[in-house]
């Protein structure tokens, strides 16, 4: 096979692919990093295909655009074969919700009250939240997990999931899915547990904890691994830990926006730096040992 081309992976091919294959051209996406190569296997088709990708690109070369659920479902299916993980936890996060959205109606049996971190026991009339120990001496070890996939508003969740979307599908490209996994978990249990640790027992949720944690591993595994760096913008990182510092002090509380769960933002910060510190060193010591 042929490379052809070499093009960021946020750049949509979906059309231009099926261009080439109404045109007869054999080719084949794959991925390299934070790129997307395409090949093909002939000289004949590889000049081919870098004249109508420079037409393409220029707008004289009119490819059909149409917005129907079989191009949506492509799109779709070329993304998670790419990042399944990111976008698994998107989904779940979609699904779910409805759970958060109607947390007025408190009740210990729904589901939404055993995806939070305490147990929640029902006296009379009134509600208590069960220490953490008694939780976990249930077996309850779900809750040290669960908390990330409750979200309270629209803006809370669209705000959550672009990070993870952004952030999340360069760590899982770069790193692997198992990586992101092991991210992810250490992130939402450390985000969880230093909450109640700051903040005390009450409801709190989503997956803001998990994207500091994105933020952590990013930041450190870019300035470890330069070579391979996630490519996120350094104002990205600025204005982050910028509105994690005035979230302490707290003036967007008092925006009315809802009341932030620094503790949280704090804890998976913390675990981002050290699972993308332990990673680089991992990635740096298997780099080493293949070069001897």
């Amino acid at each position: 096979m042929i490379k052809v081309l070499e093009i960021p992976v946020r750049e949509n091919l979906v059309s231009f692919s099926g261009y080439l294959s109404a045109q007869g051209v054999k080719h084949r996406l794959s991925e390299d990093g934070l790129n997307q190569v395409l090949w093909v296997d002939s000289e004949a088709a590889a000049t081919f295909v870098l004249l109508a990708f420079e037409k393409y690109k220029s707008g004289e070369l009119e490819v059909q655009r149409v917005a129907n659920s079989h191009s949506i479902l492509l799109s779709f299916a070329s993304g998670f074969r790419r990042y399944p993980f990111t976008l698994s936890l998107i989904v779940i996060n979609i699904l779910l919700l409805p759970l958060g959205m109607s947390s007025n109606q408190l009740d210990s049996n729904t589901l939404f009250a055993r995806l939070m971190l305490l147990e929640i026991e029902q006296v009379g009339a009134d509600f208590y939240f069960v220490p953490l120990e008694q939780t976990l001496k249930e077996e309850q070890w779900w809750r040290l997990l669960t908390p990330m996939f409750i979200h309270f508003s629209w803006l809370h969740i669209v705000f959550n999931l672009l990070w993870v979307w952004e952030i999340g599908r360069r760590v899982e490209i770069i790193n692997g899915a198992f990586a992101m996994l092991c991210l992810v978990v250490f992130a939402s249990i450390s985000a969880n547990l230093l909450q109640l640790l700051i903040g005390g027992p009450s409801f709190f949720g989503g997956m803001s904890g998990v994207v500091f944690g994105l933020l952590g591993y990013s930041m450190v595994w870019t300035r470890l691994v330069p070579e391979r760096g996630m490519g996120v913008a350094k104002g990205i990182y600025v204005f982050m830990l910028i509105y994690l510092a005035v979230g302490f002090t707290g003036a967007i509380d008092a925006l009315g926006f809802g009341k932030l769960a620094n503790g949280a933002h704090l804890g998976g910060l913390l675990a981002g730096f050290v699972t993308g510190g332990l990673a680089a060193l991992f990635y740096r010591f298997r780099l080493q040992d293949r070069l001897r």
